[in-house]
């Protein structure tokens, strides 16, 4: 029995095989990648395994026959899950067929893979379980890619749930500093198109991140400005991370929205100049963008009222973000200073 083990020829027993089976057989389990095993159903002793076995196991046939017997395979396998792979062994040697899933650690590299085995009883023409035969495939690749489809849908239900969110408070917010149906319908429309924006460039290349002055850009190119005649923006590159993104994007569309019904871009000579550096604070780098408007002079700049854009400003990017806002009207134009932990916003 041992050296038909070494040598990976499976066990003739007479009268139970056709002519030519054995060496089909045999054929069969040697080109196979997964490991093929029959064992003695008394001693529970290997009399055949395929040459799979030390790819997967990383342990040779002649090592794993030092001591042949049950408990020198259960050693392979991790504690959590010997006790039911060893289990279904018996239950095999009962008369059932399963199928279980185990991790082993291979004792060459140490690495702990996942195996997929069928045990079936193989009965003598009596009727009486005699072998008990096996197929044990590694099935880490696809565990691996199992754990990480279902990484991603988990991501995608906290994505949607996080952008009905930010919708349901958009509409919210809007319908309370609204005053009237146009007014509610045209400020909803541009704020969900903002949002929209960045789930755009999220969905587009979602690894990556977000660009602050792509963001900053976007906003102001769909308020019709012309970069270089009416705005400029400078500063270091910088990835932002999602959330970041999405408050910053919409605090940045109510920058422009506000700069084109009261601001810079109601005067001729109006002007938006968008700058963002990383600087030390306390120990500690902060993401600080300055966003100043000119060429106002002669015309009023003051606070209309108290709206989403001050709300978003003043409230919401210091509760998420742990911004730091200070808005600044002064006679020639609007200035607003933004201040984020860098750690915070960016990727």
């Amino acid at each position: 029995m041992h050296d038909d083990f070494v040598r990976g020829e499976p066990p003739t027993h007479s009268g139970t095989a056709l002519p030519g089976t054995d060496q089909l057989f045999r054929q069969f389990a040697e080109a196979s990648l997964d490991v093929l095993w029959l064992r003695d159903a008394k001693t529970l002793q290997w009399e055949y395994v395929s040459p799979g076995f030390e790819a997967v196991y990383g342990l040779s046939r002649e090592q794993a026959l030092v001591r042949n017997d049950l408990s020198q395979w259960a050693d392979l396998i991790l504690s959590d899950d010997r006790a039911a792979a060893l289990a279904a062994i018996y239950r095999a040697r009962e008369g059932e067929r399963l199928s279980f899933e185990y991790r082993i650690k291979r004792p060459g590299d140490g690495r702990i893979r996942w195996l997929r085995s069928n045990v079936f009883p193989m009965p003598d023409q009596h009727g009486h379980v005699q072998w008990i035969g096996g197929i044990a495939r590694d099935i880490s690749e696809l565990r691996s890619a199992t754990d990480h489809q279902r990484r991603l849908l988990a991501e995608l239900q906290h994505r949607v749930r996080n952008t009905l969110a930010v919708i349901r408070s958009i509409v919210r917010r809007t319908g309370e500093s609204s005053e009237s149906v146009d007014d509610f319908a045209s400020h909803l429309d541009g704020r969900i198109n903002a949002f929209a924006r960045v789930q755009l460039a999220a969905t587009r290349d979602p690894l990556t991140g977000f660009d602050l002055g792509d963001l900053i850009a976007e906003e102001l190119r769909a308020c019709a400005a012309r970069e270089g005649e009416q705005f400029e923006l400078r500063g270091p590159r910088v990835r932002l991370k999602p959330k970041a993104a999405e408050s910053i994007g919409l605090a940045t569309h109510e920058l422009a929205t506000n700069a084109v019904k009261h601001g810079a871009f109601t005067a001729g000579a109006g002007h938006i100049a968008v700058d963002w550096r990383v600087e030390e604070r306390q120990e500690e780098n902060w993401l600080c963008v300055d966003w100043t408007e000119s060429g106002m002079r002669g015309r009023p700049v003051e606070q209309k009222r108290e709206g989403f854009g001050t709300l978003l400003l003043q409230q919401t990017l210091q509760y998420d973000l742990g911004a730091r806002v200070n808005r600044i009207f002064a006679p020639d134009g609007f200035r607003c200073e933004m201040a984020f932990p860098l750690a915070t916003v960016a990727s």
